[in-house]
This record gives structure tokens, C-alpha cells and sequence, in this order.
């Protein structure tokens, strides 16, 4: 069994992966409902998953014109939902997909360092997994 290149793995936004990837990452999770009740027995809850979220996270370099960020920003300030795939392009390869909007953004500047950016993404409504075509 072949494992994952991290390094390929990317998250694009119309097609285009988001430039200066240093680390990305998908995150599931899962809402539960207790279903316990005074019948129930032992210690041990009953629960049910009620429904899930996700939110993707795009780690990198700032690069230097405004250019480099306008476009992410301009979403931001919009709120404007977007389309995205994080994958990395190979054919049969993993490829989850969906819809969000970025609900922030975080820029650091440490002394004699990279500048950074963070764009976490909302993801809104269902993700998919197929594979790349």
C-alpha cells in the first residue's frame, strides 16, 4: 500500500491551489445527541451522531504584493462561498471536495522570520470523497 504525499496534498479554490502552502488540513467532527434515559443501565452513555462539520485550515508564506492576498481577502470581507478540493491532482488518488467561505485570517510576524498566513475555511453543507478523475 502507497502512503500520501503531505506535500502534494493541497487545497484549491477554483481550480487554483492557494500559493506558499507550508501546511493544510481537513478536520471532521462529529455532533452528538445522549440518548440516555432513566432506563438506561451502567455508567457508560448512549449516544448518536446527529450530524458534521468541517473546516479546512491553509497554512503558508505571505508573499510580498498585494496581489499574493487580494483575492482571499476581498472573500473574506464578502463572505463570498466558494467552491474547494483538497487534493493532489493524481489520478485515482483521494479527493475531498465541497463548499465554504474562510471565517478568518491571521497574519504573524515574528522577528527575522517568514511572514505567515493562516485562512481557515467554513465548510458549508455536505464534503465528498471521490477519486481524482
Amino acid at each position: 500500500m502507497a502512503v500520501q504525499d503531505g506535500r502534494s496534498l493541497r487545497i484549491s479554490i477554483g481550480g487554483s491551489a492557494i500559493l506558499l502552502a507550508t501546511s493544510c488540513s481537513l478536520s471532521i467532527t462529529g455532533d452528538t445527541l445522549e440518548t440516555a434515559t432513566k432506563d438506561s443501565t451502567g455508567k457508560w452513555k448512549n449516544k448518536v451522531l446527529s450530524g458534521l462539520s468541517a473546516t479546512l485550515t491553509h497554512s503558508g508564506l505571505l508573499g510580498v504584493l498585494n496581489a499574493d492576498i487580494a483575492a482571499h481577502w476581498t472573500s473574506l470581507v464578502a463572505g463570498t462561498e466558494f467552491s474547494w478540493e483538497f487534493t493532489d491532482g493524481v489520478a485515482t488518488h483521494n479527493k475531498w471536495a465541497g463548499t465554504g467561505f474562510f471565517s478568518g485570517m491571521s497574519v504573524e510576524a515574528p522577528d527575522l522570520q517568514n511572514v505567515t498566513l493562516e485562512l481557515p475555511i467554513e465548510v458549508t453543507g455536505e464534503v465528498t470523497l471521490t477519486a481524482e478523475a
